[in-house]
């Protein structure tokens, strides 16, 4: 089954100060998806000597990448007023058919179902904002999150990426852990060019050298670079047992089929 624990990885754009102090931490947004439920929470602090004002906030979801528009609002929630360095935590479930698709992947299975080597990566890979407003004002926190599953020695895994920007996007990647690499990559899977063109899309590529031991975790961040303005995108890859691999060869390893 597949989770996602946001305390480990999250992509944020802005942690904007909220009303009366109100403060929602990028590391404090989660999901985890469950068969066709995800689960959203957020902790909300206030970090002032006073009460926080009342606010409504709103959950608006995009799919995977940097730079979209046209959300889809998928809830919308209270927050009391919270005493003073305190906490209060909104949780609420928004099946997965009313969610953005997730984030297509491509995964080097062999033959039969990846069920027979890796467990089932469970998760919707994508983009929230969450926006909230009181009466002196309000604030938002933007994440950007998925997860990949890789095989050690057999070549790349893929997760599809969209961009959105009217020009050029600069972009680099952070935080590839040892054993791991990453890069961008074309629909086609060729080599991404940097700059990338206006309104891009493709694949962060992601593969682990042999000897990477099974259930490693690497949260590396691919930032995409507009018009002066950086967008971070989180990805969590973690390395499984794909069992023996002969499939067709690709200029990234092998790999076998879209699997989602």
């Amino acid at each position: 089954m597949k989770w996602l624990l946001l305390l480990v990885s999250f992509t944020i754009l802005a942690a904007m100060p909220a009303t009366a102090g109100l403060v929602l931490d990028p590391d404090d947004v989660a999901w985890t998806t469950v068969a066709d439920i995800v689960t959203f929470t957020m902790r909300f602090h206030n970090p002032d000597p006073v009460e926080s004002e009342p606010a409504t906030g709103d959950l608006v979801a995009y799919p995977f990448g940097a730079f979209l528009e046209g959300g889809l609002p998928v809830g919308n929630f209270d927050i009391p007023p919270i005493p003073p360095d305190s906490f209060f935590d909104v949780t609420f479930d928004v099946p997965l058919d009313q969610l953005p698709p997730t984030a297509d992947e491509i995964l080097p299975w062999i033959g039969k179902s990846a069920l027979d080597f890796c467990p089932q990566d469970w998760h919707w890979d994508g983009n929230v904002d969450v926006i909230w407003n009181g009466p002196s004002g309000g604030g938002s926190t933007q994440v950007h999150h998925g997860t990949l599953q890789v095989c050690s020695g057999y070549g790349g895994s893929y997760i599809h990426v969209a961009t959105n920007c009217p020009g050029n996007v600069g972009w680099n990647i952070t935080g590839v852990c040892a054993g791991f690499t990453a890069t961008l990559v074309n629909e086609d899977l060729s080599p991404a060019p940097n700059p990338l063109m206006p309104g891009w899309t493709g694949h962060i590529a992601v593969s682990a050298v042999t000897g990477t031991p099974l259930g490693t975790t690497c949260c590396l961040t691919v930032n995409f670079t507009c018009g002066g303005v950086t967008v971070p995108v989180k990805l969590c890859v973690v390395t499984c047992d794909c069992g023996p691999i002969e499939n067709e060869h690709s200029s990234w390893g092998y790999l076998k089929s879209l699997y989602r």
